[in-house]
């Protein structure tokens, strides 16, 4: 870090250095302004390349101090990150309630999209160990959602809704029987047009959800 702005310093004192030259030829610049502009940037050249133990500068009689500026700045940047890790918190918290009325058809929850559009946001701003809690939380409560999507195509008995939640393989052996199938068609009205195939969303849906909560314990 230290090498790159000493080599940014030079350029720009060699650039600087040029153009003034230019000017001072076409007559752009008196002698003086040649001097005081060539100075001014070999000294901003050299708080460039030694920032990191410059303490203050003075520009035109002002005095600036760097790092109290630099302590501001992170001050700043450290006080956004946490109210945008509150903001997914809260989001996180409004994505797990429902949307009211007798509920959704669907064979995945519909507050799983919502869900997985926050989990990126949360991944993109580096933030998934502060709400890793939160998360495991939202994924629990999705794989219930989906296991009742089954429960309710599938009238099997072992599809059980309890700790420990079963394994998206050992769900899928029991999804499938057409035992169960049979029984859930018969007891609707009218009858589905393709339980089968939504049994298999469903077990999608389950399986993402069941291999991040595996990350996630990690």
């Amino acid at each position: 870090m230290r090498f790159f702005l000493g080599v940014l310093g030079f350029l720009l004192f060699g650039l600087a250095t040029c153009l003034a030259y230019y000017l001072l030829s076409i007559g752009k610049f008196s002698g003086a302004e040649f001097t005081a502009f060539v100075v001014a940037f070999a000294v901003l050249g050299m708080v460039i390349g030694y920032a990191p133990e410059v303490q203050e500068i003075s520009i035109a009689g002002n005095v600036v101090k760097l790092k109290e500026v630099k302590a501001e700045a992170l001050k700043a940047i450290d006080s956004l990150n946490k109210s945008r890790v509150e903001m997914l918190r809260v989001f996180l918290g409004l994505a797990l309630k429902h949307a009211g009325g007798f509920g959704s058809s669907s064979p995945i929850d519909p507050r799983a999209h919502e869900f997985w559009k926050l989990l990126a946001q949360i991944k993109e701003y580096d933030c998934l160990n502060e709400l890793k809690s939160e998360v495991m939380v939202s994924v629990k409560v999705l794989l219930v959602a989906q296991l009742w999507n089954i429960a309710h195509r599938n009238k099997d008995e072992r599809i059980i809704i309890t700790e420990p939640l079963l394994d998206p393989f050992d769900l899928a052996a029991i999804a499938f029987d057409v035992k169960g199938i049979e029984a859930a068609e018969a007891a609707s009205s009218p009858t589905p047009q393709n339980y089968k195939g939504e049994i298999k969303e469903a077990l999608a849906e389950y399986s993402k959800l069941y291999e991040l909560k595996i990350q996630l314990e990690k």
